[in-house]
């Protein structure tokens, strides 16, 4: 796997829903209203042209437990000093266990030095996308913004750059797990089912369409009740369109 481009994507809810009935790893939080901003990185390149992308996962307590970085998760962090930085009750603070880290460090800020947990990428939970489902996230600090949207963008901001600095390394290690689990056929825990997933978005696609070409006939079938003839050929041209894109679109992707 490659990445094709770096960078974060909001991911169409209705389409998480659908994956979360296919493969229960999937993150998906229905009763979330604000889980339409979850970011994930992409966009990874299988040998076959099949679009990835992982989800970030935001810190929580159990993740003061875990490593930095294993063949399966990445735990994104900033450092930090606990007597100049301003912390808030609700943040993940962890000591710093890396020499490398504290190598850097003054030797009299040491002692406060904390690294302070942001999120988490698990690259066992990478699920495949096509461009319809997913949009390109935009860093805009503003200050016609809410203060949430902005924490929101400057917290994301964090995490990309961190992630971009590494990202031939999650390359790797998304490659290893994802020809792995192909060549032997099996699912480990905690990962999802890669070619069931994959399966899974092509029927999406078609399933899409079916709904789209309903919505034009339907509409077609009113324009001639009320005797819009012109509008019946336009809904026909845009039929022609609709599957000319899918043809190309499914052509692309066996590229």
């Amino acid at each position: 796997m490659n990445f094709d481009k770096v960078q974060f994507v909001y991911i169409d809810v209705a389409y998480m829903e659908y994956l979360n009935r296919i493969d229960s790893e999937i993150f998906f939080n229905k009763e979330d209203e604000n889980y339409r901003l979850k970011p994930h990185l992409g966009i990874l390149l299988n040998n076959d042209g099949i679009k990835y992308v992982i989800p970030l996962t935001s810190a929580k307590e159990k993740h003061k437990g875990w490593a930095d970085v294993t063949a399966n998760w990445y735990r994104i962090y900033e450092v930090i000093n606990i007597e100049k930085d301003p912390v808030d009750h609700d943040d993940i603070i962890v000591k710093v266990r890396n020499q490398e880290i504290l190598k850097k460090i003054k030797r009299d800020d040491q002692l406060n030095t904390r690294q302070r947990i942001l999120s988490v990428l698990d690259i066992r939970k990478m699920f495949p996308v096509d461009e319809t489902v997913y949009t390109e996230v935009k860093f805009n600090i503003s200050s016609n913004n809410s203060r949430s949207d902005n924490q929101r963008t400057f917290l994301m901001i964090k995490e990309y750059n961190f992630l971009n600095e590494i990202s031939d390394d999650i390359a790797k290690k998304a490659t290893k797990i994802y020809e792995k689990q192909i060549r032997k056929n099996k699912v480990l825990p905690y990962h999802c089912n890669y070619r069931k997933l994959e399966h899974a978005l092509e029927e999406y696609r078609i399933m899409k369409t079916q709904i789209e070409l309903s919505k034009l006939l339907e509409e077609a079938e009113d324009d001639d009740r009320n005797h819009r003839v012109s509008q019946i050929d336009e809904t026909f041209h845009n039929l022609h369109s609709i599957l000319q894109e899918k043809y190309r679109n499914n052509s692309d992707s066996r590229i």
